[in-house]
C-alpha cells in the first residue's frame, strides 16, 4: 500500500509541476501581449559538434570555428594511407609540435594488403623500452601457437631481404636473398664470445663447388686442375692431407672453369682439401 501511495504521490507531483510550467508560460504570453512585444524564450544549451571537413569518421582537433581553420590532431579514417580500401581503417596521429615544424613525425596505425602497418614519413621510429630495473629493454618477436619468430628487412625496391629467422628451434638462421652476398662490417673487427669462433665448424655445401677434397686424383707432370666455382678475384686455400713431394702453389685460376695446383716435383701425388673464397 505504501509503495502504491508513493507512486501516486510521485505522479501527482509531476502533474503539479507540469501545471505550474503551463501557467508560467501562459503568464509570460499574457504579459507579452500586454506590452506588445514577443516574449524571449531561451532554450537550454545544446552541444554542436565542429564539422569534420577531412573525411574522417571521428576526429579531434582545434579551430573550425569560422575564423580559424580546422587542424586535425587525432582521427580515425575508414581507409589506410597504404591501402585505400573501405573497411581497412586507420588511426592517425598528426604532429603539431611547434618546436620542429619541418620534421613530420606524424604516424598512422592501419593496414596494407599484406597485414597491419605502422606508417610514418619520419626517418626514425624509436622504442623506449624497459629501464635499469630490467637491465635495459628487449624488443621481442615470436609467432603464435609456438611457431617461433622472424625479422625481415627489405631492400629499396622491395625485391630482396635480409632475414633473422628462428622458426626452427634447432636451426637459428640469418639469410639474404640470392641477388647479393651478405656483407659484415666492423671497424675494429669481429670478436667471438665463444671459446672458439668456429667451434662446430663452417658448413659449406659440396654442391656449391666452393669446397672439396682431391684424394687419389692423377697429377700430370707436377700439375692438377680442379673444377670449381671460381671468379677472377677468388682466393683458393689449399690444405695438404698427405706429405707433398715438392714445393707446391696455386698456379692458375680460370673463372668459371677451376684452378690449377703445380708442384716442383714431376711425380707429385699430394692429396689436399681446397676452399674457394671471394
Amino acid at each position: 500500500m505504501s509503495s502504491l501511495l508513493a507512486t501516486k504521490s510521485g505522479r501527482a507531483g509531476a502533474a503539479f509541476a507540469a501545471l505550474l510550467l503551463v501557467l508560467n508560460v501562459a503568464l509570460l504570453a499574457d504579459r507579452a501581449s500586454e506590452s506588445g512585444t514577443p516574449a524571449a524564450i531561451t532554450p537550454p544549451p545544446t552541444l554542436t559538434p565542429t564539422p569534420v571537413p577531412n573525411g574522417a569518421m571521428w576526429s579531434l582537433g582545434t579551430g573550425g570555428d569560422g575564423t580559424n581553420p580546422y587542424v586535425e590532431w587525432v582521427a580515425v579514417y575508414p581507409v589506410s594511407s597504404l591501402w585505400d580500401v573501405l573497411g581497412a581503417p586507420s588511426l592517425r596521429f598528426s604532429d603539431q609540435s611547434p618546436e620542429n615544424p619541418d620534421m613530420n613525425r606524424s604516424f598512422e596505425i592501419g593496414f596494407y594488403k599484406y597485414g597491419p602497418t605502422w606508417h610514418t614519413r619520419n626517418n626514425i621510429v624509436e622504442f623506449w623500452i624497459g629501464g635499469p630495473e630490467h637491465g635495459g629493454g628487449t624488443l621481442s618477436i615470436i609467432g603464435n601457437d609456438k611457431t617461433g619468430g622472424q625479422l625481415e628487412v627489405r631492400n629499396p625496391t622491395d625485391t630482396g631481404r635480409i632475414t633473422l629467422d628462428y622458426r626452427d628451434a634447432d636451426h637459428p638462421l640469418i639469410t639474404v636473398d640470392e641477388s647479393n652476398p651478405l656483407a659484415l662490417q666492423a671497424e675494429r673487427g669481429i670478436v667471438s664470445e665463444s671459446t672458439h669462433t668456429f667451434m662446430q665448424g663452417v658448413r659449406i655445401a659440396p654442391e656449391s663447388e666452393r669446397i672439396g677434397q682431391t684424394n687419389g686424383a692423377a697429377w700430370d707432370a707436377g700439375a692438377i686442375t680442379v673444377e670449381a666455382a671460381v671468379d677472377a678475384d677468388s682466393i683458393v686455400l689449399i690444405t695438404p692431407i698427405t706429405e707433398p713431394r715438392g714445393r707446391w702453389w696455386v698456379d692458375d685460376v680460370a673463372p668459371g672453369g677451376g684452378f690449377t695446383v703445380r708442384s716442383s716435383a714431376p711425380d707429385e701425388d699430394m692429396a689436399f682439401n681446397w676452399l674457394v673464397l671471394n
